[in-house]
This record gives structure tokens, C-alpha cells and sequence, in this order.
């Protein structure tokens, strides 16, 4: 049965709602994973910044450790030399072993400390394919609002003749009509020729 144009043309805003609908949902998705991949790329900055400054600012302390304790012994050199007290040489070597130890200590923990930067829970590059990935999943979901989309549009494009036409026509040969069409039919060709 044919659609009356009102038919279709609500048909078309319903079409057209639809198309709105799936705007709004790419919108709403895209905004939404956006948000979540700039806040874990940012968490991954932040995260690696706090320990990267903070290894820096505890490498310069073990270096600047490392001068004093040269400039000690550099000290203890001296006076050895003039004093040659052995016993006080041994003491001042006790206890560079002593420091030296701790600042090893120092930078273990630093070094463990930009593990986590080394090896994060999440890296950039697994940031941005959990981005692509999530953006994969919904983009199934357009897909669906798309071929629904397509399916309502379909839908209304009738390229098939009207019933009404094959039925005027049937009428036409019940009613023994038939034979008269076919006269007319070949006296308009017969003209043309």
C-alpha cells in the first residue's frame, strides 16, 4: 500500500531523529573517551614527572655526598701524611666505607623508584591503543545506529510499480477490455514505422 506523503514525510523526521540521535552518541562517546585518555595520559606525565625530579633532586644529594666524602679523605691524605697515625686513617676509611654504603643504599631506592616510570602500569603508547581500541567498540555501536539509519530510509524508497496499476490493468482484461489496448498498441507502432 502506498504511503501517503504525510506518511512519509513523518517517516523522514523519524529518519532525520534517528541521525540526531547517532550525532549526539558519536558526540557523547567521543568526549568520553577523550576525557579518559587525556586523564591517564596526564596521570602518566604527572606520575613519571614526581619521580623522575625526585631521583634527580636524590642523585645531586648522592653526588654532592660523593664530593664531601672525597674532599674527607683528600683531608685524612694529608694529615696521614704528616701524622702518619694509621689507626686514625683506618677510622676515617671505616667510615667513608660506611657512607659509601648508604649513599649505594640512597640510589638503590631511587633506582627502584623509576622502575615505576620504566615500567608503568600503563605506558603512552598502551594509553593511545586503549584509546583506539575504545573508540573501535563504539564506533560497533554507530555502526548499528547507521544501519538503522539506512534500514528507515530503504524502507521509504519504494521502487516497486503500484499494486493499484496491476490491479486497474487485471480490471481492464476482466472486463474484456484487453483486446482493444492491443489494437491501439499496434496501430500507434504501425503509425511510427
Amino acid at each position: 500500500m502506498a504511503r501517503t506523503v504525510k506518511d512519509t514525510r513523518v517517516a523522514l523526521k523519524e529518519a532525520n531523529g534517528l541521525a540526531e540521535s547517532l550525532r549526539e552518541l558519536v558526540w557523547s562517546d567521543l568526549k568520553n573517551q577523550y576525557g579518559g585518555f587525556e586523564d591517564m595520559l596526564q596521570s602518566r606525565i604527572h606520575n613519571a614527572e614526581e619521580a623522575i625530579l625526585e631521583a634527580t633532586k636524590g642523585r645531586l644529594a648522592i653526588i654532592a655526598g660523593i664530593g664531601e666524602m672525597r674532599k674527607d679523605l683528600e683531608r685524612g691524605q694529608r694529615r696521614f701524611t704528616r701524622t702518619n697515625d694509621i689507626n686514625e686513617l683506618r677510622i676515617l676509611l671505616l667510615d667513608l666505607a660506611g657512607r659509601i654504603s648508604r649513599l649505594r643504599e640512597a640510589n638503590t631506592l631511587l633506582v627502584d623508584s623509576l622502575k615505576s616510570v620504566l615500567n608503568p602500569a600503563l605506558s603512552a603508547i598502551e594509553i593511545v591503543e586503549k584509546f583506539a581500541s575504545d573508540l573501535q567498540r563504539s564506533a560497533g555501536t554507530w555502526e548499528r545506529s547507521g544501519r538503522g539509519i539506512d534500514e528507515s530510509i530503504l524502507e521509504l524508497c519504494d521502487a516497486h510499480e503500484p499494486a493499484e496499476l496491476g490491479d486497474l490493468e487485471l480490471y481492464i482484461t476482466k472486463q474484456g477490455y484487453a483486446p482493444l489496448l492491443e489494437e491501439s498498441v499496434h496501430s500507434s507502432s504501425d503509425e511510427d514505422a
